[in-house]
């Protein structure tokens, strides 16, 4: 499914970025199918302005109105709302050993709910208008590169997984769709997107690369005021990833080490220690090891492909010692001959929950700063304290059309531990997470969805997805009905 590829909804109103989006298919018909706003300055320098306009209207049905200790709370739970995002950038190339690279986005969002639940509801709680508009710097930086090694500096965006780059068409699906942003990403599901404000600096070859990167992260997500960073969160790491290719084959692997601090003073964390009164103030210190290992075989007719990753965690979770853990193993077999090209998926993947709230160690491994929608894309949970079991079928039928449907059997691994949801840090004020009760029960919902992308030409994508939850005892526990349903649909325009 196509995003912003030049990244990757306060009061207001859409009709300007709607205006942008009506003037830009316009346009089209008379577009070069590359880049018709690049041009050579002279010399080696090359100048390119980049645009992208995603337009989506959003659909939520979210279980029913929220109860606790069974007094059903009034709360808007089926609604619709629009989002936008406009993204201008433009980037400097020298020589192969300059790039430069300054954006700027501005959001919209209008309809969202004032009293809801589910993900209109993140959105307002954070600027709590029902209309909102913000405009910042969404990226801004300058990359050195020579000999192999590189140099980064500035605003910029991460993914986690994306290092050492898959050159075989079935690893980079794999690679972005399965691996990519399960720790650290952009977030750019939501209409703010996420920027890390900090650099990098690595050495490649054509075998393999190894990096490092110190950040501090900016506000966004579910805040769509994403001009600052957040003050008392760092992260930084190392990875070493290995390349396919003539010396490796079809095989990508990877190692990494993550080090994440929080230690912001007006937050209250999200676990299941269930402090009366809830304390503020984070005191997070975490090391997260880990790697994973992908290989593509060739088997009868068509390709068969293994993945394996797993990441143990350490550290400090406020005034418990964490350990933790989370790991996924993923199978999957595509008819490479055959129309449409069937490519059929299953597997596993699980992510530790704390069994007991009491004691000096804390089990719920903590996802950092992910982009949890690209493994839920129902976000109703993420891969803390969760156990998620799925298989999916991804069709081709036209060079234009891509369609994929999943199936997942969702439960809890502790259940004295909380279902949790969203991707991490969004300012300073709230946590980032969000934990419902399981009441003891393990059993979370039976998910199904099903996602269209249509690219007719070369600057536009269409994407559709609709998803339908058919809640189990802890979605039954919580809310005054038990099935949920969500879907949106997008354009996007990009230059």
């Amino acid at each position: 499914m196509k995003t912003c590829k030049c990244s990757g909804f306060r009061p207001g109103t859409p009709a300007f970025p709607a205006g942008l989006l009506l003037a830009g298919l316009s346009t089209l018909a008379s577009a070069d199918a590359g880049n018709p706003l690049a041009m050579e300055l002279g010399g080696a320098t090359r100048l390119r302005l980049e645009i992208c306009e995603r337009l989506r209207g959003e659909a939520v049905d979210w279980f029913g109105k929220p109860k606790i200790r069974d007094v059903v709370l009034d709360r808007t739970y089926d609604y619709g709302f629009m989002g936008n995002k406009f993204q201008l950038g433009l980037r400097l190339n020298h020589d192969d050993w300059l790039d430069g690279f300054a954006q700027f986005q501005d959001t919209t969002l209008a309809g969202l709910p004032d009293n809801g639940v589910g993900l209109g509801a993140r959105y307002y709680e954070n600027s709590e208008h029902i209309n909102q508009n913000s405009a910042f710097l969404r990226q801004g930086y300058l990359k050195l590169r020579q000999s192999g090694f590189w140099l980064s500096g500035g605003r910029q965006l991460y993914a986690d997984g994306m290092q050492g780059l898959a050159t075989d068409k079935g690893l980079k699906w794999i690679q972005e769709q399965r691996l990519a942003q399960r720790l650290i990403g952009a977030f750019d599901y939501t209409h703010a997107g996420r920027s890390f404000d900090g650099g990098t600096l690595g050495y490649g070859t054509a075998d393999y690369e190894i990096s490092g990167f110190g950040f501090v992260p900016t506000q966004g997500g579910f805040d769509i005021n994403g001009m600052y960073s957040i003050e008392g969160i760092n992260i930084a790491g190392v990875t070493l990833g290995l390349r396919d290719g003539d010396r490796f084959g079809r095989t990508l692997g990877r190692l990494a080490w993550y080090v994440y601090h929080d230690d912001r003073p007006d937050v209250i964390v999200v676990d299941n220690a269930q402090t009366l009164p809830p304390q503020r103030g984070s005191h997070i210190d975490l090391h997260t090891v880990g790697g994973h290992a992908v290989h593509v075989w060739e088997a009868g007719s068509g390709r068969l492909d293994g993945l394996l990753y797993g990441f143990g965690q350490f550290g400090q979770w406020q005034a418990q010692t964490q350990g933790a853990f989370a790991f996924g193993a993923e199978l999957g077999y595509q008819l490479t001959d055959v129309w449409a090209s069937p490519w059929l998926r299953a597997g596993i993947n699980s992510g530790s929950g704390d069994g007991n709230p009491d004691d000096d160690t804390h089990g719920t491994f903590f996802q950092l700063l992910p982009t949890a929608w690209l493994y839920a894309q129902f976000p109703f949970y993420n891969m803390m304290n969760n156990q998620d079991v799925f298989v999916q079928a991804i069709l081709r039928p036209h060079p234009a059309v891509t369609l994929r449907a999943d199936f997942h059997a969702l439960s809890v691994n502790a259940t004295a531990d909380l279902v949790y949801a969203s991707s991490g840090a969004s300012n300073q004020r709230f946590f980032g997470f969000l934990g419902t009760p399981t009441h003891g029960h393990a059993d979370l919902a039976n998910l199904t969805h099903v996602a269209l992308s249509y690219r007719p030409v070369e600057n536009l994508t269409v994407n559709a997805m609709y998803a339908h939850a058919f809640g189990q005892s802890i979605i039954e526990s919580n809310y005054a009905g038990a099935n949920g349903n969500y879907g949106f649909l997008e354009t996007v325009i990009s230059f």
